[in-house]
């Protein structure tokens, strides 16, 4: 690929990077005061059994991504993540019971943009350009997660809580899909007899084989697990219980996202 080509896809690239989480911290700065506010209180048992739900779908997806990705090519991907993630966002805005909530978790089985952008950019890049490559789409993602927030809660002031998450989902998808539409280059597909090579079925075996991505994986699920806990604990319940509103939790966001951010430079 020409340097010049390749410079204008790393832009387009980081701009679907940029959007994405954009969305993603906007949510993430309303979802604790949505699920605060429903029918009947949800629990930390409750909100357990969600969270425990959706990682289970977050699974399903993962398994599935790379085959469907090397199918029908990554932009399809793009787009399918896109639009499942976008309607699970719209969703959330007129949620109010567990079990509302429980059911919605079924869209996070489409929320794979991030590891749709790193196999592409595996299709774009050497293997000696991709680790710099990788830590550039940290910086839209850097300025999504301290500008989300702010924006979030700003729009929930001036609107209501629900409308802001409404929007948040119609602005993803209305500022995602026409960039993927008619931006990002298509790259590439395999015929589906290839691609069938490789079943789920297959993955135990090749983890039991490789010591390598048997300790990542290990790895992986350890740092994940944790992380999982302390935005079960942490988001939806201390920040619930002591923020007065969407802006007070966009501030905390924002300077737990700036530590993230300078702990990764």
């Amino acid at each position: 690929m020409q340097l010049d080509k390749k410079k204008r896809v790393m832009v387009i690239l980081c701009l679907i990077y940029g959007l994405w989480h954009l969305g993603t911290q906007w949510t993430t700065t309303l979802l604790s005061f949505i699920q605060w506010d429903t029918v009947e209180v949800l629990t930390i048992v409750d909100l357990g059994y969600i969270q425990s739900f959706g990682s289970l779908m977050n699974a399903i997806g993962a398994l599935a991504i790379g085959q469907m990705t090397d199918t029908v090519g990554p932009k399809t991907m793009f787009l399918v993540s896109t639009i499942l993630t976008s309607l699970y966002y719209i969703s959330l805005s007129v949620a109010n019971r567990w079990w509302a909530f429980f059911i919605l978790q079924l869209f996070r089985i489409g929320y794979q943009l991030d590891s749709t952008a790193e196999m592409y950019l595996a299709t774009i890049t050497t293997e000696s350009e991709r680790t710099a490559t990788l830590m550039i789409l940290s910086i839209p993602q850097a300025i999504a997660m301290f500008v989300g927030p702010m924006i979030g809660s700003k729009v929930a002031v001036f609107t209501t809580l629900r409308t802001s998450q409404f929007i948040s989902g119609v602005a993803m998808s209305a500022a995602l899909i026409p960039v993927i539409l008619f931006l990002l280059p298509t790259t590439h597909s395999i015929p589906r007899l290839a691609s069938a090579k490789l079943r789920p079925q297959d993955y135990l075996p090749m983890i039991k084989r490789n010591a390598a991505l048997r300790e990542g994986v290990i790895l992986r699920g350890l740092i994940v697990g944790a992380y999982v806990c302390f935005e079960l604990i942490g988001r939806n319940f201390l920040l619930r219980a002591y923020m007065k509103g969407s802006n007070e939790s966009a501030e905390v966001l924002m300077s737990k996202n700036i530590a993230t951010t300078s702990n990764s430079c």
